[in-house]
């Protein structure tokens, strides 16, 4: 069971019941993300943020969840250039210097499985803030939260995932958060060489879902409930000409829209390039920039359950 002291490494850490609990707290924690309220939940607690790769919504999304809990951060948000790794610390070495500053370190990290690698060596929980193409279990949780709230539960829904499936940690990450419901169907909608990868297909039809890849939005959109669009990432591309044979394939904006349901809900885990046009910003069905304020009350339910326990 998911709570104080534990890691959150994975979105596979995760049972149907844990995200369950993260979702009421949330709820709770809303009207303080929402500066509407204050709390001293964290008062006396001190969260690192070791930040090996860039970030903006991540970072700053925990560091205000603890600031508005009352807690206190240490933050290097260039750890490549200016901590001791510069000098060949491991990642176990700085994981176990770190918890003894720390009481919960939020990490993020360019290579699969480093994060967990700081994990063997901390004394504390530590929460995997994005471990390169792999995994992003906290975006995947804000975005699922965001979709339990806006439709009253999950089971039954048809969500379409569009852009870069093989490199986005974000769709990899809700597509392992949402197998925990039953009965949904899955639109993947990439070109044929981003596709999702074979095992999370494969994973999601033996746990009972549906899912349907296409290269071609137009032929999608009227049926989708919940639209997850993602950017191509350049920075998951080993040259410039490749990333530019996909940038820019999937743009969604007014014509886009109009074809779409009255009750579906467009995502986007941001920062958009190309892909997402600000025409449809004000559009009561974009749920992007209410995804912010959401993962704030996300990640204060993770400090709370991970380093208070109450």
């Amino acid at each position: 069971m998911f709570g104080k002291g534990s890691n959150l490494l994975s979105s596979k850490d995760l049972s149907h019941d844990d995200l369950i609990g993260i979702f009421e707290e949330a709820e709770k924690l809303l009207p303080v993300a929402r500066k509407q309220e204050a709390s001293d939940i964290m008062k006396g607690k001190v969260l690192a943020t070791l930040f090996y790769e860039p970030s903006t919504r991540t970072r700053f999304s925990f560091e205000t969840a603890m600031l508005r809990l009352g807690g206190a951060i240490i933050s290097n948000a260039q750890m490549e250039e200016t901590s001791s790794v510069k000098k060949g610390e491991s990642l176990y070495d700085t994981g176990k210097v770190v918890s003894k500053f720390a009481d919960v370190i939020v990490m993020r990290h360019p290579k699969s499985g480093s994060v967990a690698q700081l994990a063997e060596g901390s004394e504390v929980p530590v929460i995997n803030a994005g471990d390169g193409p792999n995994d992003h279990p906290t975006q995947g949780l804000l975005d699922v939260f965001t979709i339990w709230r806006e439709f009253g539960g999950i089971e039954g829904l048809t969500i379409g995932m569009v852009g870069d499936l093989k490199y986005g940690r974000v769709p990899h990450a809700q597509c392992e958060l949402l197998k925990h419901f039953a009965g949904l169907k899955f639109v993947f909608v990439s070109p044929r060489e981003l596709s999702m990868p074979r095992e999370i297909v494969d994973d999601l039809r033996s746990a009972g879902h549906e899912v349907v890849e296409t290269e071609d939005l137009d032929s999608v959109l009227c049926e989708l409930q919940v639209i997850a669009h993602t950017r191509i990432q350049r920075e998951r591309f080993e040259s410039e000409e490749e990333y530019r044979k996909y940038k820019g394939v999937y743009v969604f904006g007014k014509d886009q829209m109009a074809r779409c349901r009255e009750d579906m809900i467009l995502m986007h885990p941001l920062p958009r390039v190309d892909e997402l046009s600000p025409e449809v910003d004000d559009d009561p069905r974009s749920k992007y920039f209410e995804q912010v304020t959401n993962g704030v009350a996300v990640r204060m339910a993770l400090l709370k359950l991970v380093a208070s326990g109450e």
